[in-house]
């Protein structure tokens, strides 16, 4: 059960970090796209929609990826948690600990911060910028308590690994 629990956290350590840089790729892609570097058949095809509004539409475009992408992955997640909770239930040491502890945050993510963070999102999406305060202030504590709840989440299953591959 040592051997799964370490395989099952290195694919959810690896999956959670590529969701880090996906997330992050995905909107320096729509800057990267509408930037000097613009295709001549994609700045063709722009030309009767105005330059912020190409950018608030892409933008949106690389949103609805992200929102997916992070209720997808944290379903997957559920599953990879589960697995290594059952993986690290009969060892001994502070692995089950920590692995229920990330599979909690898990939970609390996809029933609690991803559908806020969506919802908010979507309703920010077409708002001009720079937002209204307190709008950018919600979604701010929200996405700063789902990346938290990542890094802890990151912390927790690279603990509970290292904590059984230095078992004797």
């Amino acid at each position: 059960m040592a051997r799964l629990l370490l395989l099952l956290a290195g694919f959810w350590l690896g999956i959670l970090m590529a969701s880090w840089v996906m997330a992050t790729v995905n909107f320096r892609t729509v800057d990267r796209v509408l930037g000097p570097g613009v295709r001549p058949e994609m700045a063709t095809r722009l030309e009767p929609i105005a330059a912020e509004d190409r950018r608030i539409v892409l933008r949106h475009l690389a949103s609805e990826i992200n929102r997916w992408m992070f209720r997808s992955w944290a379903i997957a997640q559920l599953v990879l948690g589960a697995l290594a909770l059952v993986a690290a239930g009969r060892l001994s040491g502070p692995a089950r600990g920590l692995v229920g502890a990330a599979l909690l945050l898990v939970v609390i993510q996809l029933a609690v911060l991803t559908p806020a963070i969506a919802s908010v999102g979507r309703s920010i999406d077409f708002l001009p910028r720079p937002l209204a305060p307190e709008v950018g202030r919600r979604f701010g504590i929200l996405h700063a308590a789902y990346v938290g709840a990542d890094f802890a989440k990151a912390i927790l299953v690279a603990l509970s690994a290292w904590s059984v591959a230095r078992r004797p």
